[in-house]
């Protein structure tokens, strides 16, 4: 019979196998506000944040990401007075 704090406590959501500092497909495309599809065809013509596949899964590397979104700023030419 389960303690009374265990039967307190809830039970923590499943997680996606994943390797550390990577985040999946799905999720990459929800944080990028992008259908899963858009990664799929940039993917295919070689533009859009680095991926890596292990297995049949897509994965895009958390630090990659970020320096690849550093690249898509653009900064404003005139200045507001």
């Amino acid at each position: 019979m389960p303690s009374k704090k265990q039967a307190e406590e809830p039970a923590a959501p499943p997680r996606h196998n994943r390797p550390p500092g990577y985040t999946p497909e799905r999720e990459t495309a929800e944080e990028l506000n992008v259908a899963v599809r858009t990664l799929r065809k940039w993917r295919q013509l070689q533009i859009g944040p680095p991926w890596t596949a292990v297995g049949r899964q897509i994965f895009y590397g958390d630090e990659s990401r970020a320096a690849w979104l550093k690249t898509r700023e653009v900064q404003p030419i005139r200045e507001v007075a």
